[in-house]
């Protein structure tokens, strides 16, 4: 086979990829010179895939610009393109267009935010909500964003998110440790499964079954969190405060309730160990440099294998939090290839972004009628979009605003009412799942339907009378044509225009209704609640 050399030249230089975290390349002393690792193209990870799934690179047959687009505003920036960015990318016919289009939308600030919201979601979702508290993610998601568009590497996003003390409002980086309320065992647990991608958790209360996680390797890993402190006032999340206890040491529970338990030294997964008896900002500084030092490999696995998995619909690892090591891997090649990239270039988090969109695997059309898989990614997955990049969508085509009630007054029977919901938030949460889980646990639901269908606040917006003001009023002003008001209106919600057999049949619609403005509105309504709108493909 013709690649079978530079498939050679990359095995060896990935062959040791498949240790263990417990024996990975060896985490040594911080003076010991780091790892140099080699950085891919975007051609050499095509050859790989293909050979992977038996194909030629030659069979990526491109999307077409209109769904490469939509593809990669919604990849990047969380929404659907506006009318402004379909028209720039669609109405330039010069090469290299789609490598700018992926350079504009890095460069935008909504790539910040939407990952933001990926990595928010992330921390929150198996975060369980303390009693008489309102747990509030805004600050961190700021942040992040700020993060994210000003390309930070990862390692260091990750420190400030282990190491960070104070207000929460203050210090949003401080969110994590904060909302798992300083909890040894639970960030421990969420440490390792968030940014190393392994569950460890089983290994609390006995060697873990499936794996070869010992107890006491859990209990030595939470004791980097023994003298963290964390204090949560009652009604107010973003006012709890991290700070640090002067003494004590983390004690591994005794299986006889009556003895005291052992207590234990922090020790890293791979061994590393530091002595008992270190204040709080030193133990969680060591424990951030462990995790993310380019000689654990396994940080930066983690991080690939949760963007690929965003981006080809499935992990190498699914779920993507566990990557043990008696657990399936797809694509080997690829994934530790992506990998030394990632660590070559200092965890550099766009640079990445911009090597897989740049393949033609990333570009490629996904057949209507998929022929039967013999191979796991022969094409990309088409992926449900997350709650708030359906609200972004639905803001982005409808202009819909976001508007919060006054929260209730006290009564006796509920003393800290919640805040009411803005649409914003139920979209969000209707629509949103925790993004560690795999695609095949993402489901509609009634509930789903039932809000595009029904809420008041998104039905205002499909209102055709002229006294709304809304999207589609404006349009039915302005624009006399059916046939342009259909076009523009598939272009609004799908960023697409319509087929044939869909313009005729929406013509149709509205010539055989009298009132043009109601016939609109169905039309509206009609793509809203397509399965296509929430669907990324």
């Amino acid at each position: 086979m013709r690649y079978s050399g530079l498939i050679i030249v990359l095995l060896a230089l990935v062959a040791d990829a498949q240790e263990p975290l417990r024996a990975p390349r060896p985490i040594t002393e911080p003076q010991a010179p780091k790892l140099q690792y080699r950085t891919v193209t975007a051609e050499e990870v095509d050859e790989l895939i293909a050979v992977a799934v038996e194909r030629n690179v030659a069979d990526f047959k491109a999307a077409s610009d209109p769904v490469f687009l939509r593809r990669v505003t919604l990849d990047l920036l969380g929404r659907q393109p506006t009318l402004e960015e379909q028209n720039v990318f669609l109405n330039d016919d010069s090469t290299g267009k789609r490598q700018r289009l992926i350079e504009r939308c890095l460069a935008h600030p909504d790539f910040g935010k939407n990952w933001a919201n990926y990595w928010s979601d992330t921390i929150s979702y198996r975060v369980t909500p303390p009693e008489l508290t309102f747990l509030n993610y805004e600050p961190l998601k700021e942040w992040l964003a700020e993060q994210f568009n000003q390309n930070v590497a990862w390692d260091e996003v990750v420190t400030e998110i282990l190491t960070s003390t104070g207000k929460v409002s203050e210090e949003p980086a401080a969110t994590f440790v904060a909302y798992h309320q300083g909890e040894p065992t639970k960030l421990a647990a969420e440490t390792a499964r968030i940014f190393l991608g392994v569950q460890i958790q089983c290994a609390e209360c006995h060697d873990h079954p499936f794996d070869d996680w010992k107890r006491d390797q859990f209990h030595s890993l939470a004791a980097y969190f023994a003298r963290t402190q964390v204090k949560m006032p009652h009604n107010k999340g973003a006012a709890t405060v991290v700070s640090a206890k002067e003494k004590g040491e983390y004690k591994m529970p005794n299986a006889d309730p009556g003895k005291k338990g052992q207590e234990m030294q922090p020790v890293f997964l791979s061994g590393q160990q530091m002595d008992a008896g270190r204040p709080d900002h030193e133990r969680r500084a060591e424990l951030a440099q462990l995790l993310t030092d380019n000689r654990n490999r396994w940080f930066a696995r983690a991080f690939v294998n949760r963007l690929w998995d965003r981006i080809a619909g499935d992990g190498f690892y699914s779920p993507v939090d566990n990557m043990g090591v008696n657990q399936p891997q797809l694509l080997p090649e690829v994934h530790e290839s992506l990998t030394d990239h990632f660590l070559a270039t200092g965890y550099d988090v766009k640079d990445l972004f911009q090597l897989i969109l740049n393949t033609r695997y990333y570009g490629q059309e996904i057949p209507t009628d998929l022929p039967e898989r013999t191979h796991p990614f022969a094409y990309l997955e088409q992926t449900r979009l997350r709650g708030d990049e359906v609200f972004d969508s639905l803001q982005t085509a409808l202009d819909v605003p976001v508007v919060r009630k006054p929260t209730p007054k006290p009564t006796a029977e509920i003393r800290f009412p919640p805040p009411p919901k803005t649409i914003q938030e139920s979209v969000a949460e209707t629509f949103g799942y925790d993004p560690s889980f795999g695609p095949q646990v993402v489901q509609r639901t009634m509930s789903q339907a039932m809000l595009m269908m029904n809420n008041e606040e998104l039905q205002a917006q499909v209102d055709a009378d002229p006294e709304s003001g809304t999207v589609l009023a404006k349009l039915l002003q302005s624009e006399t044509d059916d046939a342009q008001v259909i076009t523009k209106l598939y272009r609004l919600l799908l960023a697409r225009k319509p087929t044939d057999r869909e313009l005729k049949i929406c013509w149709q619609h509205v010539q055989s209704i009298e009132d043009r403005g109601a016939a609109f509105e169905d039309v509206l309504w009609s793509l809203i609640n397509s399965t296509e709108f929430t669907t990324r493909r």
